[in-house]
């Protein structure tokens, strides 16, 4: 039953084209700019309906973004290369905007009214509404993003987009649980001078901060063209100076500088900021092992990796002696750097017509033994002009001289 379920909602989501994420992400924006609106209305007076000029110009960016995306991705009409990633180009600026108006609402509201938000009154919109409104920004970063791109699940352009934004979620919900001081008077009071504001500066940074790996995502084609290594690193320790290492310090002057009560993020700080620097570090691990692997292998040819001049530069002499069985021989089909046994010991009886040229007889199988007779050197001398000529302009090579105490 659960299955047929899940199959109709497949088939009616690819019906509807993902529109269901394009329309739930419009539908949270305009939720978030609506209670923000509120806040500043109701308790800053009707001056600031100015903000929803704003609003609207945010979501006809937003509106005019997805529908760009939805447009590039279904171009081609049914999808049959998945090796191919299209995708949108303009979801950075719709999150710049939309980023730039929800922080300026902030700040707003916590300089002026938010420790007079009691969620003890006869309200709905108390300081835990007003925190859920700067969280929804969690869910509209992740649902724009669904709409900007159609990387297969488990393809190598998902798992790059997901190295990029994969964090992004818990750093907005980290930034609104440090605001969790600022909503108490008696805790306001406690903090040292300017660390409210550096709080402040701290939110605003990371609510913004996402434009970038959208920009990097959308300059890369969200995965169809690659980023180097140093950049995914770059980006990461980005995160973690700009994100985690700002709320780890902030947490920790409020717990042992103001005896002020902190969450469980503290540890997502600290795990987050070890995990980056050491993926890092295994990173450059791997790349240095690869390295002395290679320098070895050069060394282990004895030459430098040389190859010798000559018609044979395409191979190479070992260091070990041409025995059969010898761990030092290889194969010419296996190991193009060592020379073929025949051109480490020529055939003796190539060049003389098949005979020994020492008088040991022919290498016929049939022949090996027999007397070396008359007979045969008169049959052998009468050999054609051709092959007299072919052994005077290919004379035999000489032997390599081999220590044969080795053998």
């Amino acid at each position: 039953m659960s299955s047929s379920i899940c199959m109709y909602s497949v088939r009616l989501c690819t019906a509807l084209r993902d529109w269901p994420a394009a329309v739930l992400c419009l539908a949270l924006s305009l939720l978030q700019m609506a209670l923000l609106d509120y806040y500043l209305i109701e308790h800053l007076g009707t001056s600031h309906l100015t903000w929803l000029a704003f609003d609207a110009i945010n979501l006809t960016l937003l509106g005019i973004t997805i529908y760009q995306a939805r447009s590039a991705i279904h171009q081609d009409g049914k999808r049959t290369d998945f090796s191919t990633i299209h995708s949108g180009t303009m979801g950075w600026v719709a999150w710049l905007c939309m980023s730039i108006s929800v922080a300026a609402k902030a700040v707003v509201i916590f300089f002026n009214f938010s420790d007079d938000l009691d969620e003890e009154a006869a309200t709905f919109f108390g300081p835990n509404t007003l925190k859920t409104a700067i969280a929804l920004g969690s869910a509209t970063f992740l649902l724009l993003l669904i709409t900007q791109h159609d990387a297969p699940a488990g393809s190598d352009g998902r798992r790059y987009i997901e190295e990029l934004t994969g964090t992004v979620v818990f750093d907005i919900l980290d930034t609104v649980d440090i605001l969790e001081v600022l909503f108490d008077s008696d805790d306001r009071d406690k903090l040292w001078s300017g660390l409210q504001e550096f709080i402040m500066a701290v939110a605003v940074l990371n609510l913004v901060l996402p434009t970038v790996p959208l920009l990097t995502l959308a300059r890369s084609k969200f995965g169809q063209k690659k980023l180097s290594i140093r950049l995914v690193h770059g980006h990461r320790i980005l995160l973690v100076l700009a994100v985690n290492f700002p709320n780890l310090l902030v947490r920790m002057m409020l717990w042992h500088g103001n005896s002020t009560g902190i969450s469980p993020f503290m540890l997502k700080n600290i795990l987050a900021i070890s995990l980056t620097f050491y993926d890092i570090y295994e990173h450059y691990k791997e790349r240095h092992e690869e390295e002395e692997g290679s320098e070895h292998e050069i060394n282990d040819n004895g030459d430098g990796g040389k190859k010798p001049k000559g018609p044979d530069s395409d191979f190479a002499y070992t260091n070990h002696s041409p025995v059969a069985g010898d761990s030092g021989l290889s194969s010419p089909g296996t190991n193009k750097n060592v020379l073929p046994l025949a051109e480490v010991w020529p055939d003796p009886f190539r060049h003389n017509g098949g005979r020994d040229p020492h008088g040991g007889g022919y290498r016929d199988q049939e022949a090996r033994g027999k007397p070396f007779e008359d007979s045969d050197r008169v049959s052998n001398e009468s050999d054609s002009s051709e092959t007299m000529r072919r052994r005077d302009k290919y004379p035999p090579k000489s032997k390599p001289d081999y220590n044969v105490s080795s053998v």
